[in-house]
């Protein structure tokens, strides 16, 4: 889910570039297969959300697939396609089971059976039609990152597989990530996630950092810490410069000079509904709420929340208390005890329970959390008009975030223009002379 504050970190530096260019589009499909019947692996699951949180703060639109099966890692493959097809950067991870056959590489469902060389090629996912289908959106970049090779259960059914994975051809405009160099096994991990992934996710949030780098750190920490028995590996095409977390530039992001406050607002009435936003004039909140200042607090609040909380937070929730309501729900999102064990267990039908209470009573930071929702696909069908009308319904309070957020889902449906752009534009301004509360 693209989490809703920080997309305007991602967007603000660049907005003014972006009243005379289009902001160019970063999509993703990441993939995380554990539950294999032969061969079960502890961490790709962990692996995929972990790097699919990372992306989305950078800016990338992620499809977040965990345990596919043959038919499902196709129709994901076949929706990445479409969001390729829009421009800019494409990005598909994998973690799970992988091997190589004849020299070629096999990306392994968690149904597969596979009981002699033939079921690899019928059962498994050919990695070479992912890099085709890449390499056929003709993106400024495309870069694939198989974190795969961490052992193979089958290779007594099929003799001719050798072991890791093959060595690759990045096309034009294209790098190929290995979490360990061709023909060598790679460690799944005694922690959360794999050694290799624990890296990646921890450099890709390097600003200005160009992204052989990025990767050229991750093989020097991964290098060092498995004393030399596994080591990353990429080949690379690419012809242009490319940054997870660009320079910075002279915008600062409006969120940074919110202090966040130790109690959260409690509001128990319905918001009322604001003027249309008028892109000249400044926004003013419905009853001089700060509803940006206070979903940076739920934010915040929602990342550290424990289990204990829950009860005299669900029951403000219930009573009707929309900031309890959306709280909750990003809370059940983040899922806080699926990664160390304390804290919120992840679910997304609270999630939405919550997040759909606070919005269809006009909570405009419920609103951009529930377009997020159906923009990503989170526990629902993706919608992106869907997503579009809730981001809509939230700027039109002056919801800043929303606004950011409507301007890539905008971009993604052909709606986007340069009035909306302006109007974020402005509204950041003004924020920025406003002094901090």
């Amino acid at each position: 889910m693209r989490i809703y504050q920080l997309i305007l970190l991602l967007l603000l530096p660049g907005i003014a570039l972006a009243l005379e260019s289009p902001v160019e589009t970063r999509a993703a499909l990441v993939i995380g297969n554990a539950d294999y019947k032969n061969g079960a692996l502890r961490n790709p699951v962990n692996d995929a959300r972990a790097v699919a949180a990372s992306l989305e703060k950078v800016g990338f639109k992620v499809l977040l697939r965990e345990n596919v099966n043959r038919e499902a890692m196709h129709q994901s493959i076949t929706e990445f396609g479409k969001l390729l097809k829009l421009g800019g950067v494409g990005l598909f991870y994998y973690a799970g089971h992988g091997m190589q056959i004849k020299g070629r590489n096999f990306l392994i469902p968690v149904d597969a059976d596979i009981q002699s060389e033939d079921d690899v090629e019928f059962r498994g996912m050919d990695a070479n039609m992912v890099l085709s289908r890449m390499d056929a959106a003709h993106e400024r970049v495309n870069l694939l990152v198989l974190d795969a090779c961490r052992n193979n259960p089958f290779g007594r059914n099929v003799r001719s597989a050798s072991i890791g994975l093959a060595q690759m051809d990045a096309p034009k405009g294209t790098l190929i990530a290995f979490s360990t160099a061709p023909g060598s096994l790679a460690k799944d991990g005694t922690g959360v996630n794999s050694i290799y992934t624990r890296y990646l996710v921890e450099k890709l949030a390097l600003p200005a950092v160009p992204v052989e780098q990025v990767f050229k750190e991750v093989r020097i920490a991964v290098t060092r810490d498995t004393q030399d028995k596994q080591i990353p590996w990429e080949s690379s095409s690419l012809m242009g410069d490319f940054y997870f977390v660009p320079p910075v530039t002279s915008v600062k992001p409006v969120l940074a000079q919110v202090a966040p406050a130790p109690e959260l607002p409690q509001a128990t009435t319905r918001p009322q509904a604001a003027p249309a936003i008028v892109a000249t004039a400044p926004v003013k909140q419905p009853d001089n709420r700060d509803y940006n200042r206070e979903g940076y607090e739920i934010e915040l609040r929602a990342k550290n929340m424990t289990i204990d909380e829950v009860p005299a937070m669900q029951a403000a929730a219930e009573r009707g208390d929309v900031v309890a309501q959306t709280t909750l729900g990003w809370a059940y999102f983040l899922g806080k005890g699926q990664f160390d064990g304390r804290g919120m267990p992840r679910s997304n039908g609270k999630m939405l329970r919550w997040t759909r209470a606070a919005a269809k009573l006009g909570y405009p930071v419920a609103q951009n959390n529930l377009g997020a929702i159906y923009m990503d696909g989170t526990g629902v069908k993706l919608d992106y008009n869907k997503a579009y009308a809730y981001f809509k319904l939230a700027a039109d309070q002056g919801y800043l975030a929303a606004k950011g957020n409507l301007l890539h889902v905008s971009m993604i449906l052909g709606k986007s223009n340069v009035g909306l752009v302006k109007d974020i534009f402005q509204s950041v301004q003004q924020q920025l002379q406003e002094p901090v509360k």
